[in-house]
């Protein structure tokens, strides 16, 4: 199979998978009804993924990497720190209020207290993948001037709890729904003005 065929039918199981996963929840989703509902041999799934936890990191790192993909222009540092964090926070903000996001975190939720393994992977192929990019990048504005942090860790941390405040857990309990674009981009830039109040260099953003 050609390397683009690959990724097209890999997607089109993940894809798959998550409709599965929103539709019975995790411990419902098998990888027999995922192969079927993909069109798909359940030797492949255990070939390509390994067991359904593997499955389930495949479809977290692949949100991790859209959310990359989506912040990449702003990594240079080249549109300004507030630019930056506006683009960040309403990539994130997308991610975690998409049914695929809330249904990835229920299941690792529901999960936790028998098995850890997918907690593990959310956290491996989620925050611990995209995280990082975004303390280099605070530290780089911090290099050139524009930030002053004591930790770049806390200040990174006190974004994203200024971004998602209850958001994601009113979502999780069902409590909260989905936000359209334009009350998405105000939280990210609400939550971007009070970052740049505390850290900021700007006196006229800060």
């Amino acid at each position: 199979m050609k390397d683009r065929d690959r990724r097209e039918r890999r997607n089109e199981i993940l894809d798959a998978a998550i409709e599965i996963l929103i539709e019975r929840g995790y411990r419902e989703t098998t990888m027999l009804a995922v192969a079927k509902r993909a069109n798909a041999s359940k030797e492949t799934l255990y070939s390509w993924f390994g067991d359904k936890t593997g499955l389930f990191e495949a479809v977290i790192q692949r949100n991790a990497e859209r959310l990359q993909q989506e912040i990449a222009p702003f990594l240079s540092g080249e549109g300004g720190v507030g630019a930056f964090l506006t683009d960040f926070g309403i990539g994130l903000l997308n991610l975690l209020l998409s049914e695929s996001g809330l249904a990835i975190n229920r299941a690792a939720i529901s999960e936790a207290s028998r098995d850890l393994s997918l907690s593990r992977a959310l956290e491996r192929s989620g925050r611990g993948a995209t995280f990082p990019l975004v303390i280099d990048t605070l530290r780089r504005y911090e290099a050139e001037g524009a930030l002053k942090m004591d930790n770049p860790v806390d200040a990174g941390e006190m974004f994203l709890g200024l971004l998602t405040r209850d958001l994601q857990v009113r979502a999780l309990l069902g409590l909260q729904t989905s936000l359209d674009p334009s009350e998405i981009r105000r939280r990210a830039e609400q939550a971007t003005g009070a970052f740049l109040r505390v850290y900021g260099t700007d006196p006229v953003t800060s």
